[in-house]
């Protein structure tokens, strides 16, 4: 025994005679089978295994066939729909440019490119105030929302290129 249960090694398991002979007598089945009862079962499923060794060539051929017809069917769908997936998926309404001058991105100055300069950025769309020529990131002739996205993702960005 291990050392958490060691408290059952001196245990004596012993049971009384009475005990036992009651605990055998509510398990064990209430009566043996008969001999010829178990005969007949036994010449009864081997003449029904005996009728079903000998299945024709015939019967194998056609579920092959349609085994093979399914086959090619899911075949054609995956192909299907793995060519519809991975041509006709919707691409960005923005274009992020893969590298942002951190100098341009730069809003408030700060030597760096983090949230607070999208927040900034944001902030200034939103007042609809005067906006810097360089602040269009996306070069479509408007600082927008597009561009406090741009510089959002530059901030988060994991590999910054520096």
């Amino acid at each position: 025994m291990t050392e958490h249960n060691r408290h059952f090694d001196g245990v004596d398991r012993h049971v009384s005679p009475q005990f036992g002979k009651d605990l055998r007598a509510l398990f064990e089945p209430p009566g043996a089978v008969p001999q010829e009862v178990d005969k007949a079962i036994a010449d009864m499923a081997g003449t029904h295994l005996a009728s079903r060794k000998h299945v024709s060539p015939r019967r194998l051929v056609i579920p092959m066939r349609w085994a093979a017809v399914a086959a090619a069917a899911v075949i054609v769908l995956c192909t299907i729909l793995y060519t519809t997936v991975t041509h006709d998926t919707p691409h960005s309404a923005f274009r992020i440019p893969h590298s942002v001058d951190p100098g341009r991105a730069d809003i408030d100055s700060s030597g760096r490119v983090d949230i607070l300069d999208a927040f900034r950025l944001a902030r200034h769309v939103e007042s609809r105030g005067q906006a810097q020529t360089e602040w269009d990131f996306n070069d479509d002739g408007l600082v927008d929302r597009q561009d406090v996205d741009i510089v959002a993702f530059a901030a988060v960005r994991l590999d910054k290129g520096v």
